[in-house]
């Protein structure tokens, strides 16, 4: 059994796993012809091999784009442009469209510019680049699901810099950023239920 957290203990360990975050991620994927996406913070390289690349990818449960992803072994992985300000604001609308709602309430990449990748996902024309991942394994992580994949397929499609959470947050509107924070509270109350903490 652990100790109680002193305060400052609890804001130290916060500080040291908000700076494990990867960039902003968008996920996209299809299964049964239905196209969908979401945003993730999640996704690390998995191998040494540069000639054999894995990635990591945790995605939440709850996510629609988790069901597809799990139905169907694939997915690609986009990293988003920060600024300037024409790249950012695509960045932001694909949060915005990606992030802030669910695809179980309709299409999601309607209106977004994007092609076929070779696993079939679709790859987004305004990001900087996509990766393209088939799943060989998987580890129930009780509110989400850790994805180890092979890297099948990939595409640079603009230069500049990934956008970060800390970026994306000092960018995005007061009322996304409301929006994601009152979604964020849900999902975490969802975490603890599935974990079986009170």
């Amino acid at each position: 059994m652990s100790l109680p957290m002193s305060e400052n203990q609890g804001a130290a360990i916060a500080a040291s796993l908000r700076a494990l975050w990867s960039p902003v991620l968008a996920i996209t994927t299809c299964h049964g012809g239905v196209q969908n996406g979401q945003i993730a913070v999640a996704g690390l390289n998995a191998s040494i091999l540069s000639d054999a690349p894995r990635v990591l990818l945790e995605l939440w449960k709850s996510n629609y784009t988790h069901d597809l992803v799990l139905a169907s072994g694939m997915c690609a992985l986009h990293l988003l442009p920060d600024g300037p300000a024409p790249a950012l604001a695509r960045s932001l609308d694909l949060v915005r469209r990606l992030g802030l709602r669910s695809g179980r309430a309709g299409p999601k990449l309607d209106g977004l510019a994007w092609q076929v990748g070779v696993t079939g996902a679709p790859i987004l024309a305004d990001a900087l680049s996509a990766v393209e991942l088939r799943i060989v394994r998987t580890l129930d992580a009780d509110e989400a699901t850790i994805f180890l994949a092979d890297v099948v397929g990939g595409v640079a499609l603009a230069t500049g810099t990934p956008l970060t959470m800390r970026a994306l947050r000092t960018a995005m509107p007061a009322a996304d950023l409301a929006a994601w924070d009152a979604q964020n509270i849900e999902q975490r109350a969802r975490a603890r239920a599935m974990r079986g903490f009170a």
